[in-house]
């Protein structure tokens, strides 16, 4: 059952001169449900986002998002507390009747929900951030010789069925025992990698479309640590290589600039 204050709250607007678009109304519960994780569907309603049972962490990954695109991840954000990478909140934020055309629009709807989950986080969560640029230890993904072996995602092509990822890709796994990657980025599939290791994965593929790639062995998804030995080319070689090599791709360690964001100050929610 969830805790928290019932009831939708009228979210006050950050201050600003060109006073920036937020969501209407803002109902934020803590969900102390057994489940520690909801369905990870963060694709927007023709009203508004729902979110179930997802972490703070996930608005944050949500609402900013690297100057070189893909995903902030638990490796490129600084600063976060422990309760918001573990407290479970169901989110309703409801757009405006005068919002409701723009938000439907496709081409304007990732921008609005970006600068409305900005100010919803600053509202509601105190949030306050800024990006900096560290080096660190790296993966660099490239395209493996022979080039990529899949296919920029149709418009007529099935959709599989599987949570979608925010920055709008699908991963869904089929009874072949594949997981289908669906209208996937470079950039988000360097995030997903980044995720399964304490090394930053960087796109470095040069390849800018929307892609469906079939992972043939996903128990295999797994990146290599930062720790391992770079003095031997096959200790350090990823355990993901074979798999990423099926679909013309590869891992190789390097040092880079990485965009990182820094939080200053987050509180848990203010209640509705």
């Amino acid at each position: 059952m969830a805790c928290g204050a019932t009831g939708l709250q009228a979210q006050s607007p950050p201050a600003s001169a060109a006073q920036p678009k937020t969501f209407d109304v803002v109902s934020i519960r803590q969900n102390i449900t057994q489940q520690s994780v909801g369905p990870l569907n963060l694709t927007p309603g023709p009203d508004g986002l729902r979110v179930e049972r997802q972490a703070p962490m996930m608005l944050l990954m949500m609402a900013y998002t690297p100057k070189a695109g893909g995903l902030f991840m638990n490796t490129t954000i600084v600063g976060l507390p422990d309760w918001a990478k573990s407290d479970r909140y169901d989110v309703d934020a409801r757009i405006s009747d005068a919002d409701r055309a723009d938000w439907q629009d496709p081409k304007n709807q990732p921008a609005m929900m970006q600068e409305m989950l900005q100010g919803m986080l600053s509202d509601r969560f105190k949030l306050a951030v800024h990006r900096e640029i560290r080096e660190k230890p790296v993966y660099e993904l490239v395209v493996a010789k022979g080039g990529p072996k899949f296919h920029e995602t149709k418009a007529d092509e099935p959709r599989p069925e599987g949570p979608t990822l925010p920055g709008g890709g699908v991963m869904g796994h089929g009874v072949d025992g594949a997981t289908h990657m669906y209208n996937f980025s470079m950039g988000l599939l360097a995030a997903l990698l980044t995720d399964k290791s304490d090394r930053t994965v960087l796109d470095k593929t040069g390849l800018t479309g929307r892609y469906s790639i079939d992972i043939r062995e996903p128990q295999e998804m797994a990146a290599p640590s930062a720790e391992s030995n770079d003095t031997n080319e096959d200790n350090r070689r990823p355990a993901v290589a074979d798999v990423l090599k099926s679909v013309g791709l590869e891992l190789k360690p390097a040092k880079e600039q990485v965009e990182m964001l820094v939080i200053d100050h987050l509180e848990k929610p203010s209640a509705n």
